[in-house]
């Protein structure tokens, strides 16, 4: 099959809308993107947190404390007695602790926030493919309102060019003031079409305006350009977006900070060896010398609430096999997805071709009946009939080949493939 190039064209100035404008102000604008960016950005700062972790504590405190009375010591039997401590006095401690073994904690908490971020990013990648998808798909649909108003414009003006003819040859007798009355009612039905097509034009600026996040009037847009190359076989095509798909890496990346968080709960029952350095100076004492001294502490310790490390590692267990499903669930979304946007893109292909085809047909058989009434063959019946026909296969025709457009969009977002 040989690629299709498909040019909308419709309106074209050096001042244009660009397609890619569409989507950058789409992508800086849209309130769910930036609150996703702002994510991305949480989940890198909480990295960065977790990273510390390997970092020594330091601390240090200061306090002045009095007492009542001076603290005396006597000596039993004696009539003796000195002092055990000043009756007010400071103490001044500075140190650091590092640990040196968290029964995998640490390592765990990382390697956790770093799967959150991809998560995250790759969470980010979906929602932002998702969005550009839209925003073309409602540029296009701002093409084919505005088509369709050219083409009732075409035809209230071929139409009312005929009822002026109808007025004409009712003066003359030619025509009955009937067929007067049927151009008359047809002239009222384009301008009726006409209208409806101009609302619906104001709605598809509308929704592209709430996508790009900037009101939008009657613009000039620039002719949009899309390539439709072929299309593999389904079966590909799903086997491409089992590969492809961001929403399906959120989900293996949840999966692999859930197996992490297990890791962290088990560490509860582990213990932790630590090494910590003081230097701690206090004039309590009038006897202590020196006042002033450096402590290096090695030690483990092993600390946990009865069986709720059990029940968390449990839990964790029970997202881990949650998120599974959601994974699976999601592939099998992906699948119906791919089918009907596949089947979709096959049917508007037809459709179109077909529309080609009854567009040919109808410009033949107008000229025919426009020739035939001109030379008094066909009655106004027939010519109205005629141009309503050609009407509506150049509607068709428009319809037709932007929903093979969006056919096309919807499978490029269904597999996973960047959309520009």
């Amino acid at each position: 099959m040989k690629k299709l190039i498909f040019s909308l064209i419709f309106i074209s100035s050096a001042n244009a809308i660009t397609l890619q404008e569409a989507v950058n102000k789409a992508l800086e604008n849209n309130k769910e993107i930036l609150s996703y960016k702002q994510q991305i950005k949480t989940a890198e700062f909480q990295l960065k947190v977790d990273q510390t972790l390997y970092l020594p504590t330091i601390y240090t405190q200061v306090s002045q404390s009095f007492y009542n009375q001076t603290p005396m010591t006597k000596i039993p039997n004696f009539p003796v007695s000195f002092k055990q401590s000043n009756r007010d006095f400071l103490k001044f401690d500075i140190g650091f602790s590092q640990s040196l073994y968290t029964g995998g904690l640490t390592q765990a908490k990382i390697e956790a926030s770093k799967y959150n971020l991809k998560a995250t990013q790759s969470f980010y990648k979906e929602k932002e493919n998702q969005i550009k998808a839209e925003v073309i798909k409602a540029y296009i649909d701002v093409f084919i309102s505005k088509s369709l108003i050219d083409i009732y414009k075409k035809e209230l003006e071929a139409v009312e060019s005929i009822y002026k003819q109808q007025e004409a040859f009712f003066k003359e007798g030619i025509i009955t003031k009937v067929d007067l009355l049927q151009s008359k009612v047809r002239l009222a039905e384009v301008k009726r079409d006409l209208q409806q097509a101009e609302g619906n034009y104001k709605i598809a600026l509308s929704r592209l305006s709430q996508l790009i996040g900037e009101d939008l009037k009657d613009e000039n847009f620039e002719p949009l350009n899309i390539e439709i190359k072929d299309i593999p076989s389904l079966d590909t095509l799903i086997e491409t977006a089992y590969q492809k798909r961001k929403i399906l890496d959120f989900y293996k990346e949840n999966i692999n900070q859930a197996e992490k968080v297990v890791e962290i709960e088990k560490s509860a029952f582990l213990p932790k060896v630590f090494l910590q350095g003081d230097y701690i100076y206090t004039n309590q004492s009038p006897y202590l010398d020196p006042k002033g001294n450096f402590l290096l502490t090695l030690g483990a310790s092993i600390e946990f609430q009865t069986t709720q490390p059990y029940y968390k590692i449990l839990q964790a267990k029970s997202n881990a096999k949650k998120l599974r499903f959601d994974l699976q669930d999601t592939k099998e979304k992906i699948k119906l997805e791919l089918k009907t946007a596949y089947e979709n893109y096959i049917t508007a292909k037809e459709n179109y071709k077909v529309a080609l085809e009854s567009l040919d047909y109808a410009k033949e058989y107008f000229e025919l009946v426009k020739e035939q009434y001109t030379n008094q063959l066909a009655t106004n019946t027939d010519l109205l009939n005629a141009e309503s026909a050609l009407t509506r296969a150049l509607e068709s025709k428009e319809i037709n080949y932007y929903n093979l457009l969006k056919s096309y969009i919807d499978i490029k977002k269904a597999v996973g493939e960047d959309i520009p």
